[in-house]
């Protein structure tokens, strides 16, 4: 195969790697759902095209973060309610100095047969698929620490 030359822009593309030919790569450039057009310019329903996915970035880009710790038992607790608008970001740390394992369960109690259990260090940060439930903990042994953040919008 010999080499070939861009009749229009004169380069190789696969020598100039921070340009990419305008096609066929590039997909018909459409506006972002997500963001809503002004009532005198239409609305999303007039660009929305099926199978288009949705930005939330561009409508909810930063977190105002809450971080907080709770001293943790042997009995289970609600440590955080479910938010009024939605929670973007949700963090756990087990801050113990032991050996405590803390369990987490989302709407109900939890228990040492909860789902999510987190041994001394361990963080787990939800900030992609946020869950939006009541959040419970129990500790396998006294004096557990959880060590938690959360950020929401409002509602």
């Amino acid at each position: 195969m010999a080499d070939s030359i861009d009749p229009v822009y004169g380069w190789e593309p696969w020598n100039s790697p921070q340009y990419i030919p305008p096609s066929p790569h590039n997909l018909p450039k459409r506006p972002d759902p997500a963001v809503l057009l002004a009532p005198q310019q239409g609305t999303t329903s007039d660009i929305f095209v099926s199978g288009d996915t949705v930005s939330v970035r561009e409508v909810y880009r930063y977190a105002s973060v809450n971080s907080l710790s709770v001293a943790v038992g042997t009995t289970s607790f609600k440590f955080l309610d479910q938010p009024i608008g939605k929670r973007n970001m949700l963090g756990f740390r087990n801050a113990s100095t032991g050996t405590q394992v803390l369990f987490i369960d989302f709407n109900a109690a939890a228990s040492t047969g909860s789902w999510l259990a987190l041994q001394p260090g361990t963080i787990v940060l939800f900030d992609a698929v946020v869950p939006q439930d009541d959040l419970y903990v129990i500790s396998s042994a006294a004096s557990g620490l959880l060590a938690y953040m959360y950020s929401t919008f409002n509602g």
